[in-house]
């Protein structure tokens, strides 16, 4: 075979058509490389996952301020709100002391302190509150018997806003008989009440608060807890049983005792 030897070269620098992009009908290279199309789709894709995290960062900071929180200890369940409108508002504690409560062969009937929660009346045995925030404590006190304190000066309020509380509904002490019943003069904001009228107490030595509870009376205080921890709270009246009027109830936890959580 003659003729001249072909040039022998070096590869081609020159790329296959189908990695340049693709032919259109006359031959000519159209469209972008996929070397650019994939860059661009990684773009897109940062894009979208950037997008997507400061979405869920805003809904989890929105949920973080309207959650419902559940706080529980045995005996009583508490409900609270961890949301910025609502967390400034007094956090709602309502006790009720009720008669005619069985305690056993020995003493019979005692009177029992309740909280008085979103399915009725659980026990008071431990009581939960939040920390550092106003605690609005309401008694109502449906026990129209008298007591002996184990301290005159447990008929003064001490512990709560400005030393007082306010006596928003009562038969005995703020309000006068006329001849068409019962007329309540309404409320009235004391700093200590007569001895003689008072049934229980509702104190906490190691926070200096305590609360004189008049017979048949609904009562209203004010007061804040800084510190989280459980403290322990009395009736300072002798209402229990035995010859004393400290047994039974009163050495009883749910009864006329019994622990304050602050958390």
């Amino acid at each position: 075979m003659t003729g001249h030897p072909r040039e022998m070269r070096g590869p081609s620098r020159k790329q296959p058509p189908h990695l340049l992009g693709k032919l259109n009908k006359a031959g000519v290279v159209s469209g972008k490389p996929p070397m650019q199309r994939n860059k661009a789709a990684v773009r897109v894709a940062v894009i979208l996952v950037i997008f997507i995290l400061i979405a869920a960062a805003g809904i989890a900071i929105g949920y973080g301020f309207g959650t419902t929180v559940q706080i529980s200890a045995q005996g009583t369940t508490v409900t609270t709100t961890a949301s910025g409108s609502n967390s400034s508002a007094p956090y709602v504690l309502t006790l009720v002391i009720s008669t005619g409560n069985y305690y056993n062969s020995t003493f019979g009937d005692q009177p029992a302190y309740y909280v008085l929660g979103p399915n009725g009346l659980q026990s008071s045995a431990q009581i939960v509150i939040p920390a550092n925030r106003q605690i609005e404590l309401v008694i109502v006190n449906y026990d129209d018997g008298l007591a002996n304190l184990t301290s005159s000066q447990l008929a003064n309020v001490a512990g709560t806003v400005n030393d007082q509380m306010t006596l928003v509904n009562n038969s005995q002490i703020n309000s006068t008989m006329a001849s068409s019943g019962i007329q309540l003069r309404g409320g009235e904001t004391v700093g200590s009440l007569p001895v003689s009228e008072i049934s229980h107490t509702f104190t906490i030595p190691s926070l200096g608060i305590n609360v004189p509870v008049g017979t048949s009376s609904t009562e209203v205080v004010y007061f804040t807890v800084k510190s989280s921890g459980t403290y322990a709270w009395f009736c300072m009246t002798a209402c229990g049983g035995g010859a004393t009027g400290l047994g039974g109830a009163m050495a009883t936890p749910g009864w006329m005792a019994g622990s304050l959580v602050v958390l």
